[in-house]
């Protein structure tokens, strides 16, 4: 950690969380936050998955604060918490996705479509944890560390924005390429934003690279015969 670094464009980085956070709110808001207290219908690994996923966010909110007024040694301290919270969020977006396959089984689903449905929880657990690696490994370099922490929250946006279009919106046909497009050109805009002001865009490039490849892929990769091998190999641990 570089203590004392800061950049004046970032002091408000955690309004971005919040609302990053809030898209996510809304876009689950039909299929769980909204049937608080009785949550009826939500099994215990989605109570996980959520409560895992609002701890990250409110983290994410907490830590550039800490940076901001110099609380050094918590803003460590609760980084190396990270490191228990991160695999227990992969580990819960396993389970979500064991959920789902064994739901579509049930159905009668054709097992193409099962597998090629499974794309959305491997890529968003490729993401998410290779964006968290990248934070971790440049710890000691914040511009880097901040930039991949930024991309995390962007890594898992496309979920909640995704359901925001389809039951907020009534935008159906159109969620899954917005739930796409909106991340990337956000995170290209933050890489226009860094050229302007002269810093090192390499991080929002990185991370714009991985999304790009996992979010366009989807257009040809889950039907294919890789993709269903692949699969297939992955839900024998279901």
């Amino acid at each position: 950690m570089e203590t004392g670094y800061k950049e004046t464009g970032y002091k408000n980085v955690s309004w971005l969380f919040v609302a990053i956070f809030s898209i996510v709110v809304l876009g689950f808001f039909k299929t769980y936050f909204g049937l608080f207290p009785s949550f009826n219908n939500v099994t215990a690994i989605q109570h996980i998955h959520g409560l895992l996923f609002t701890t990250w966010f409110v983290l994410l909110f907490v830590q550039p604060l800490l940076i901001r007024y110099g609380k050094y040694q918590a803003h460590r301290m609760i980084g190396r918490f990270t490191y228990v919270l991160v695999p227990c969020i992969i580990i819960s977006i396993h389970f979500i996705a064991r959920e789902a396959y064994l739901n579509a089984v049930a159905a009668h689903v054709p097992r193409e479509t099962v597998l090629a449905n499974t794309y959305f929880q491997v890529y968003q657990i490729f993401d998410f944890a290779v964006l968290y690696l990248l934070a971790i490994i440049n710890k000691h370099r914040t511009p880097y560390h901040m930039r991949y922490m930024i991309a995390t929250s962007l890594a898992i946006v496309g979920a909640g924005l995704r359901r925001v279009f389809v039951h907020v919106l009534h935008m159906e046909g159109e969620a899954l390429l917005l739930g796409f497009l909106i991340p990337d050109l956000f995170l290209l805009g933050l890489i226009i934003y860094d050229w302007i002001k002269g810093n090192n865009a390499r991080a929002y490039i990185i991370a714009f690279i991985i999304l790009a490849v996992s979010h366009y892929s989807f257009y040809w990769l889950p039907h294919s015969a890789l993709w269903q091998s692949v699969a297939g190999y992955f839900v024998r641990f279901f």
